[in-house]
């Protein structure tokens, strides 16, 4: 069992995410489709088990279980129609941990998840912070390809200009971005400003 006060996270660049996400990519021809179907992707391809629990409270909405058999949602989260975006992105986070972040998981074992979390507060919370960007940074690139978004914010930048957008300013010309990218890729305009900021495309 790891020593939670004595925890080091393994660090990551986002280069080495990059190429860990387009491996898992190639291995999966629903990773292809845009939006991604990332609830079929977990419970299909991978075989993930999903469960429920009221764990809002513990201030999560969903949690990867961590013998990774699979992910405990929120009961309400998962039920409300308006977390549908932020759903997607908390179980591709979820899948971000089960991908890079294994060598925690298996050195724990742990059968009930308040046990999980205190276990998880005890942290450096410097150290959890790198295991957490370095999800919050898989689950982007995953839900997000570069290659895809470059081409859809090309288009969407002909329609600025011919809508008159361009003629705004750079902040609406970005909000048009934004609300443009977000359906393209079933994620919230807050995780598509993300994406771009750290692709340096803004």
């Amino acid at each position: 069992m790891i020593n939670p006060q004595r925890f080091k996270a393994i660090w990551k660049t986002p280069d080495e995410i990059s190429a860990a996400v387009e491996d898992i990519r190639r291995k999966y021809d629903i990773l292809q489709q845009h939006p991604i179907n990332i609830l079929a992707f977990a419970e299909f391809d991978l075989n993930f088990a999903f469960r429920f629990a009221p764990i809002r409270r513990l201030g999560q909405d969903a949690c990867l279980l961590t013998d990774l058999s699979g992910i405990v949602f929120d009961t309400d989260d998962f039920k409300a129609e308006q977390y549908g975006n932020r759903l997607r992105f908390s179980v591709a986070h979820e899948l971000g941990h089960f991908f890079l972040h294994d060598y925690i998981y298996r050195q724990v074992d742990f059968k009930r998840i308040e046990e999980w979390l205190d276990f998880i507060n005890k942290i450096p919370s410097e150290e959890w912070a790198k295991v957490e960007w370095q999800a919050d940074e898989f689950a982007g690139q995953l839900l997000v390809p570069l290659e895809k978004l470059v081409k859809c914010m090309e288009e969407l930048m002909i329609d600025a200009e011919r809508e008159g957008y361009t003629k705004l300013g750079d902040d609406a010309v970005w909000d048009f971005l934004c609300r443009g990218l977000a359906p393209e890729f079933g994620v919230s305009q807050a995780a598509i400003q993300t994406r771009l900021r750290r692709t340096k495309l803004r």
